[in-house]
């Protein structure tokens, strides 16, 4: 629901490990979907801002990511490495651009 995906921002504490693990689960699940035009990056929440259209964090720093990126979607996950949000994350990306 809301505005079309294109730029996706896993974000966690340092920005570092766990984000850019969920990010590459994410952007190969995207890309065996046959999915362009979507861009999966990974930050530290300190460093997150207002230009991303998704945002996923681990579930206690999902307020946190609100704040800094208050006009995003957010999705809350409890393990960056598989959570079964990644599929609906790519379902919903793979509906927009029918």
């Amino acid at each position: 629901a809301g505005k079309e995906v294109r730029s996706i921002v896993f974000a966690c504490d340092a920005g570092m490990g766990s984000s850019a693990m969920g990010a590459s689960v994410l952007r190969n699940k995207i890309k065996k979907a046959g999915i362009e035009g979507v861009n999966v990056v990974n930050k530290a929440i300190s460093n997150l801002d207002d230009s991303a259209d998704l945002v996923i964090t681990q579930r206690e720093l999902t307020e946190r990511a609100e704040q800094k990126a208050p006009h995003a979607q957010h999705v809350s996950v409890d393990n960056f490495m598989n959570s079964p949000r990644y599929d609906e994350v790519v379902q919903r990306v793979a509906a927009q651009s029918k």
